[in-house]
């Protein structure tokens, strides 16, 4: 996927891309562990937020 932090393109598309194969390859565990609880990763829920709370900014300003 192509993508530029600069002009802002597919940014936001290859983030929630990567996101959702992080998804699916734990939940993926998650089934094949079945009921061993012991088998899947533990970690902290991160709420990344929503569209709304990205501030948009300039680039380069003098």
């Amino acid at each position: 996927m192509e993508m530029s932090a600069l002009e802002a393109l597919n940014v936001e598309t290859a983030f929630t891309e990567v996101l959702t194969q992080i998804h699916q390859v734990v939940s993926r565990k998650a089934l094949e562990a079945g009921d061993d609880t012991s088998a899947l990763p533990k970690g902290q829920t991160i709420n990344v937020g929503s569209k709304d709370d990205v501030k948009k900014v300039g680039c380069c300003s003098a």
